[in-house]
């Protein structure tokens, strides 16, 4: 019985050994010298969009090494063709596909700076919000990669408008006006536990004016009327949260903006003192602006 194991293990090994050999030798394919500018970019399309073969526990799926040097042979020995012009695209979708998006998207940036009215704008567009969107992360971290992902998609939906992609585009927009609020929001709250409400009521300020339509709009709607009646500016409580038991009357946030209307009725906010008139005067938002 052990000699019918370790003779098993030694084939397990040769076999492993073997594979792995013929992975290494053919990992790096040389580029043919005898295909034109169509043969060579088909070439690197068919590797890119095919699946993976063999044992998918030995090989590591597409030859991704392969597909970037015959989409650079194809730029380099035709470079005013225009399968050189959609090499520079596909270069872009094989890093997307290798999970490099930060690479893909400039790649993406690139190709729409060189060839603005390219017939494949359209995509190259959609593809470098999609990139952006790719990397976006939890909203307690940086929300660069969302902003950059939602002003690339917007221009997308502006620019192009009949394309069969807008709604995919358009749903993730939402997500990231959803992410975006929901960060906002998050900041707000961590000032509001600090009793900084005016600090506090600026975050939520930037929901209620710039993402109306994300689903913590009614959230950033109490939380602002409550830091205004926290911070005594009664006036703004109320023009706030009567709006919000007035707009959803059967929603969430509705009985607790009644409750806070109840608490703060008849209540005016004290003269200011002198070093906070300037502060008052200079403030840039002094009503809510309405949904939509």
């Amino acid at each position: 019985m052990n000699r019918v194991i370790a003779e098993n293990k030694l084939s397990v090994f040769l076999l492993l050994t073997f594979s792995m050999l013929f992975v290494v030798s053919c990992g790096s394919k040389k580029v043919p010298k005898d295909m034109n500018d169509e043969q060579l970019y088909e070439a690197a399309v068919e590797e890119l969009q095919g699946q993976n073969r063999g044992f998918p526990w030995i090989f590591g799926g597409r030859d991704f090494d392969t597909i970037f040097k015959l989409f650079k042979e194809v730029q380099l020995r035709y470079t005013y063709s225009s399968y050189a012009t959609l090499a520079e695209l596909r270069t872009a979708d094989t890093y997307f596909e290798r999970g490099e998006y930060e690479t893909a998207a400039i790649e993406y940036e690139e190709f729409l700076k060189r060839h603005p009215g390219h017939k494949e704008a359209a995509y190259a567009t959609y593809r470098l919000g999609l990139s952006f969107y790719k990397e976006i992360s939890s909203p307690d971290r940086d929300p660069t990669f969302t902003r950059e992902a939602l002003e690339w998609f917007t221009f997308f939906v502006d620019e192009y408008p009949g394309s069969p992609l807008v709604p995919d585009a358009e749903q993730r927009m939402q997500k990231c006006r959803d992410r975006l609020a929901k960060r906002e929001i998050m900041i707000g709250n961590f000032y509001n536990k600090r009793k900084n409400y005016n600090a506090a009521a600026s975050r939520y300020i930037v929901v209620v004016s710039e993402y109306p339509n994300s689903n913590k709009y009614q959230e950033a709607l109490y939380l602002l009327g409550r830091a205004y009646a926290k911070s005594e500016r009664y006036e703004l409580a109320r023009n706030t949260l009567s709006r919000l038991v007035q707009e959803y009357p059967d929603q969430k946030y509705s009985g607790k903006a009644s409750s806070i209307l109840n608490d703060i009725e008849g209540k005016s906010a004290p003269p200011p003192e002198e070093e906070q008139i300037d502060e008052i005067q200079e403030e840039v938002i002094e009503e809510v602006p309405q949904q939509g």
